[in-house]
């Protein structure tokens, strides 16, 4: 959290104001999302704003690499941003923050994330992923990056072992199944890691179809 040293004394009393000014151009298409997302904020914390406000920020830098213009044709789900800022908590590391906008920005430039997959992402730890990314990184240049990403973030506990607490873990949650003995990632599991990768690729084609 040492972001937090270096926010403007002027911030801890931001308003639900910045909601619009960060992701109204995208909300606008999507009737009454933007002002439920107004309320959604105003019920955090100070602390939890100003994190929020960090997740949001980020989103919105990655939605404005990918320079589109129209979003007519996407429909927001308010609710995916609601679990977005009911967790915050985990959002005060770089790295899961980073994951967290890569979530945002996905819903906000495609309506594609499931509630049901983001709330399965709010349950996982850092180690978690990585033990999935590494189940799925040989089939994916995406789950690569994000292996190499976690690996550089988070090496020290975790287990290789294959019957570990992570891998009953995400067994329990349906994002990894055991086939003869070997893990597998089932399709929640790749959906999973879909939804938290970078929407630069996904993003640009549907603009361009």
């Amino acid at each position: 959290m040492e972001f937090l040293k270096e926010v403007p004394k002027e911030v801890w009393y931001a308003t639900v104001d910045l909601i619009n000014k960060l992701l109204y151009p995208v909300t606008a298409t999507t009737v009454g999302v933007g002002k439920l997302i107004e309320h959604k904020f105003s019920t955090l914390t100070e602390i939890h704003k100003i994190i929020a406000k960090k997740t949001l920020e980020e989103a919105s830098e990655k939605i404005s690499k990918l320079k589109i213009s129209n979003f007519n044709n996407v429909v927001v789900k308010p609710q995916i941003i609601y679990i977005v800022l009911e967790n915050v908590d985990s959002q005060s590391d770089d790295f899961m923050r980073s994951l967290w906008a890569n979530v945002t920005a996905r819903e906000l430039t495609e309506g594609s994330v499931h509630p049901e997959i983001a709330r399965l992402f709010s349950k996982l730890t850092a180690p978690d992923l990585m033990v999935l990314s590494e189940l799925y990184s040989q089939h994916s240049s995406i789950t690569k990056l994000l292996l190499k990403a976690l690996a550089s973030a988070y090496t020290l506990g975790i287990s290789r072992d294959p019957k570990s607490f992570h891998h009953v873990y995400l067994a329990d949650l349906g994002l990894i199944d055991d086939v003869s003995g070997k893990w597998f990632v089932t399709t929640k599991g790749k959906e999973l890691i879909r939804c938290i990768g970078e929407v630069e690729k996904a993003a640009s084609a549907a603009t361009m179809s």
